[in-house]
């Protein structure tokens, strides 16, 4: 086994080396008269940063195998180089910075030709990579940047003894709500030694859609078990949530810093809101992208208010986004808003409000300092 692993990364490794053929010796043709390895490592980072980030993650993924094996008293089996050393050993950058290459290199150069195809092969490059972050930042529009409190939770859940592949599922859903360290690393361990097909597949589709470096295992060879190809289509609703949230679930487990308080047309203020407080360490709640395995707008009930109740007692704090989307002086536009704020009240819970109408108005609500366009809520209390 740890010979066909060898080959196999050996096998990957001789790939990367043939899909960067091309690029590298793009990059070629526009560097300077005289170049050294750091100028050339320098041009693929900034023209190929993605292929870049795939090279430093491999190396470090394979540097944390070779660590486990050691910790466990084997020998070690990568024996992956730093992200500097294996550019610098592939060949065809061998090749560009040999003797040979720069001597004809100098021969055909030309000052004004180098710079305006730099400038040309700069703005292509640019365009490709704009359309890459896109893609990324469609995937992880609605993540949060933050660890959330309940994460070594659902690591433990996820490896208890019985949990069947809907509950394996579930879990991958929450832990794909968040992006830190510990997620980002246990996507890695189950798309390397998940047994079933459709929760690894789901692992490393995270990873890569997350524009991660990761590679697809193929199936388990031998004889499969039933539960290696059991497939769920994990089709939820405010009922299937509120049965949870009755039992000693993982969702009973869950508790978040902040409650966030809104009107869907401030969807995009609510991002924002939750980058800030996301960098302050809080995890935050809001119902569209917390719940959005569960609550969908087409069957909004009864469940759907029992679901807000709970996630507001398992908050910390509200936070309510006033503006004139949500209130109309003192009056609340949204009957869900209301619910929310009076349940917090009967809690007696802090109601803290971001108020981008300051129209002076008198409300029982903690106002506090925000800068919003600057990226900044202080839960310092408002100077009336």
């Amino acid at each position: 086994m740890p010979g066909i692993a060898r080959r196999k990364y050996d096998g990957e490794t001789i790939r990367i080396h043939k899909k960067l053929k091309q690029p590298l010796y793009l990059i070629a043709e526009i560097l300077p008269y005289e170049y050294d390895e750091k100028l050339l490592l320098s041009f693929f980072m900034e023209l190929y940063p993605f292929e870049w980030k795939e090279i430093v993650e491999r190396c470090k993924v394979f540097q944390e195998k070779d660590k486990f094996l050691k910790s466990h008293g084997k020998k070690t089996r990568y024996k992956s180089p730093s992200p500097e050393s294996f550019f610098y050993h592939i060949p065809v950058v061998r090749n560009i910075l040999s003797d040979n290459y720069k001597k004809k290199h100098k021969e055909c150069y030309v000052e004004a030709e180098r710079g305006e195809k730099y400038q040309h092969f700069k703005q292509k490059r640019s365009n490709k990579i704009q359309q890459k972050n896109a893609q990324v930042n469609s995937f992880t529009d609605l993540m949060q940047e933050v660890e959330p409190y309940y994460v070594d939770v659902l690591i433990v859940a996820y490896h208890q003894k019985g949990i069947t592949t809907e509950g394996k599922i579930e879990i991958l859903k929450e832990m794909g709500k968040f992006i830190c360290p510990k997620t980002i690393e246990f996507f890695y361990k189950i798309n390397d030694a998940e047994r079933n097909n459709q929760i690894r597949r789901t692992a490393f589709f995270h990873l890569q859609k997350s524009g991660h470096y990761a590679k697809l295992r193929k199936s388990f060879k031998g004889k499969k078990k039933s539960y290696m190809t059991e497939t769920t289509k994990f089709d939820m609703t405010p009922t299937d949530l509120v049965a949870r949230l009755e039992k000693d679930t993982i969702q009973c487990k869950k508790r978040f810093g902040v409650f966030i308080s809104h009107s869907f047309k401030d969807a995009e203020l609510v991002k924002q809101v939750i980058s800030i407080l996301n960098k302050q360490g809080l995890t935050c709640y809001c119902d569209w992208s917390s719940d959005n395995d569960f609550l969908k707008r087409s069957l909004v009930s009864d469940y759907t208010k029992e679901v807000l109740k709970k996630r507001i007692e398992q908050s910390d704090k509200l936070l309510f986004l006033r503006t004139e989307n949500s209130m109309n002086g003192t009056t609340v536009n949204s009957p869900w808003i209301e619910l929310e704020l009076l349940h917090c009240q009967t809690l007696g819970k802090p109601i803290y409000c971001v108020d981008l109408l300051d129209d002076k108005v008198t409300l029982p609500y903690i106002f506090v300092k925000q800068d919003i366009k600057n990226k900044n809520i202080s839960w310092e209390v408002k100077d009336e």
